[in-house]
């Protein structure tokens, strides 16, 4: 049988991915208009890829797949860009640094374990490569979601409580922080807010998978979602109760009208190519940005090299890795340690 491709919601993680960059250009080169809400973004990426391990997962998980295998699938996917990432840091990060390098050496060593080792010097999580924080949680999720999927037939009961109690502990947040764009990296307070916030994003997109919430919504066409989504990272300030709005409501909804949506045969390439540039561009903007607004660049310049260089990094490094890894890592599952 094969599997079920999710290309809207592939150009809509794209979208999410170039929001982030737009936004981090805007602010860090001084640009009049940017996504004020771009770091949202993020909230949506745990949401969609709850979904989508849920979906791809749940099913082998249960029928025996075990922690190893499991891992190594993961592992394939998230770390020829964190490690590329970590790379274009520290080069981008090194230049720059006052503090001794003995700390240097050890804040860019971190990044390349998503060990968050910046909180103890009293920087951020990841200095080196800052987004690389939500990768942290990324996986922590993923062996939370393993843990749980082992149980068949899942909880809803238990899942729910879980929403509702880290929301609220997220809420409490947000309107003590005045929004979630600080929490999971900034400081250790805001690292360990990291947990409630993609503890509410990644199992909604679980719930929603596991029990085809997305298959009650009306199949509209695929830019509705799409354009939804842009337009709620493009709103101006609002506060706190915004954020935690999109996290709660509009993503959750957003998610699965995109995973019912109807294909536009014309945007079927341009959410193919949004999808494959998502993680690269997510994962190397920042020392891009950060290397062309040393060489006194424009925030334009900048943004297109970090989505050129992402491109060439999918397409002769990611991809290649990629499928090498899976080959290597069929024959040695199948053969044992």
């Amino acid at each position: 049988m094969k599997a079920q491709r999710f290309l809207v919601l592939d150009g809509m993680r794209g979208i999410a991915a170039f929001a982030v960059l737009w936004g981090h250009a805007g602010f860090g080169f001084g640009a009049p208009w940017y996504p004020r809400h771009g770091y949202l973004a993020v909230d949506f990426f745990f949401a969609l890829s709850g979904f989508v391990i849920a979906h791809a997962y749940t099913a082998r998980v249960q029928a025996g797949l075990g922690f190893r295998a499991f891992a190594w699938r993961r592992l394939i996917r998230l770390y020829p860009m964190i490690f590329a990432g970590g790379v274009l840091g520290a080069l981008a990060f090194s230049p720059g640094w006052s503090g001794g390098a003995d700390k240097l050496f050890w804040l860019n060593a971190a990044s390349f374990v998503l060990l968050p080792l910046g909180l103890a010097f009293h920087e951020a999580a990841f200095p080196a490569n800052t987004p690389i924080w939500s990768l942290f949680f990324e996986v922590c999720a993923n062996v939370a979601y393993y843990v749980a999927a082992r149980r068949p037939g899942g909880d809803a009961m238990r899942a729910v409580l879980l929403i509702v109690g880290a929301a609220a502990l997220l809420a409490v947040i947000a309107h003590l922080a005045g929004g979630v764009r600080d929490v999971g990296f900034s400081s250790i307070p805001s690292f360990l807010a990291g947990f409630p916030r993609v503890a509410v994003s990644f199992t909604a997109g679980v719930v929603i998978w596991q029990y085809r919430l997305h298959e009650h919504l009306p199949r509209l066409p695929d830019f509705a979602a799409a354009l939804g989504l842009a337009a709620l990272l493009a709103v101006p300030d609002c506060g706190w109760w915004y954020d935690m709005g999109c996290v709660l409501l509009a993503f959750p909804l957003l998610l699965c009208l995109g995973a019912q949506a109807r294909e536009t045969p014309q945007l079927h390439r341009l959410w193919y190519w949004c999808g494959a540039l998502s993680y690269p561009v997510y994962a190397i903007h920042e020392p891009v940005l950060r290397a062309v607004f040393r060489l006194h660049g424009h925030g334009v310049a900048a943004m297109v090299l970090a989505v050129a260089l992402s491109w060439v990094l999918l397409r002769f490094y990611d991809e290649p890795l990629r499928r090498h890894w899976a080959r290597r890592g069929a024959i040695k599952l199948r053969c044992g340690p």
